[in-house]
């Protein structure tokens, strides 16, 4: 009897964020942006390229891939920092926390507080 452990070895990888976490974001990430431009007409003001770019500088830097708990509120905390980012202050009526907290099983402490490294990160001055 053969034993393949292969996949399981990747799976646990995976799991444990040391290979394929950004193709598993991204497609979380997709899927709340698809879902949020057909529940809210705010989700017009929101681009994939953006949240990609977020994405992007976030994976520049190895160690912050530590500071989450998991894919899913990794794409939560991108889709919602983007949506400060992009979406005009003045339009700020969609209550999007408690929408992707519903739509990824995620706590309103854990999407604010990988908000904030979120945009501590990409907003900060380079020091070039």
């Amino acid at each position: 009897m053969q034993v393949y452990m292969t996949p399981l070895l990747n799976i646990g990888k995976v799991l444990n964020f040391e290979i394929g976490t950004s193709d598993i974001v991204f497609r979380f990430l997709e899927d709340l942006l698809i879902q949020l431009k057909e529940v809210a007409t705010i989700g017009d003001h929101m681009n994939l390229e953006v949240c990609m770019d977020i994405m992007d500088l976030l994976y520049e830097k190895e160690e912050t891939t530590t500071l989450y708990t998991s894919s899913h509120s990794l794409a939560a905390s991108i889709l919602v920092a983007s949506y400060v980012i992009m979406v005009p202050k003045q339009r700020w009526e969609f209550p999007v926390i408690p929408w992707v907290k519903y739509g990824m099983a995620c706590t309103d402490e854990e999407i604010i507080q990988v908000v904030t490294y979120i945009l501590k990160h990409v907003l900060q001055p380079s020091s070039c």
